[in-house]
């Protein structure tokens, strides 16, 4: 009753629906860029929990095109 009687008084029924819609894509929206930011954040601080192997440089030795062996 409350809505039919927000509805009548409206003069633009259809702006207000698109409004409405509108406002809750946006929110949708926003709530799940901060879980995806949020999960990112997470992933990252496991990132920077692991510790990295001793990292030992090989030598490498660039093969010649006419060196085979």
């Amino acid at each position: 009753m409350i809505k039919e009687n927000n509805l009548k008084k409206s003069l633009n029924p259809l702006a207000d629906r698109v409004e409405k819609r509108t406002k809750e894509i946006a929110i949708k929206s926003e709530k799940l860029a901060n879980k995806g930011l949020d999960t990112l954040q997470d992933f990252i601080f496991k990132l920077l929990e692991v510790r990295p192997r001793d990292y030992k440089p090989r030598e490498f030795r660039q093969k010649d095109s006419g060196d085979e062996g």
